[in-house]
């Protein structure tokens, strides 16, 4: 189904969760669960996640950067336009593998502890300044 014009609503206390490898994908996803939310996914690859966005927005998106030979950002930035809070998590997070548009959000390394995952869930999102 190609894209509207129409934003889904956001659904509050939902995370989409996208990473490539499928055992990591179930952790982190059991993670978030722990918190308390919702789930959507998780996602293995970037036609997965726009799909499981099509008709919902997330209130939050923990994104690994690498998904197979592509990169994270055209998700991300359709996750921000929306207004999801991303949360970044990579075993690369140095400063030429994350986008400087999104050096403001959480950044988790990996192997992540569930914690770490919960702890940036619940920070409260960076105002960016124009």
């Amino acid at each position: 189904m190609s894209n509207t014009s129409t934003t889904p609503e956001m659904e509050t206390g939902t995370v989409l969760v996208l990473d490539d490898e499928a055992l990591i994908a179930l952790d982190l996803a059991a993670s978030v669960e722990e918190s308390g939310r919702t789930v959507i996914g998780p996602a293995h690859n970037l036609d997965q996640a726009f799909d499981l966005i099509e008709d919902v927005t997330p209130e939050a998106a923990l994104l690994d950067i690498n998904i197979g030979r592509k990169q994270v950002w055209p998700l991300a930035r359709a996750l921000r336009a929306r207004g999801t809070r991303l949360v970044f998590i990579s075993g690369d997070l140095s400063e030429g593998n994350l986008q400087a548009e999104f050096r403001d959000a959480p950044q988790i390394h990996k192997p992540a502890m569930p914690d770490h995952i919960q702890n940036a869930l619940a920070q409260e999102p960076q105002r960016r300044t124009a």
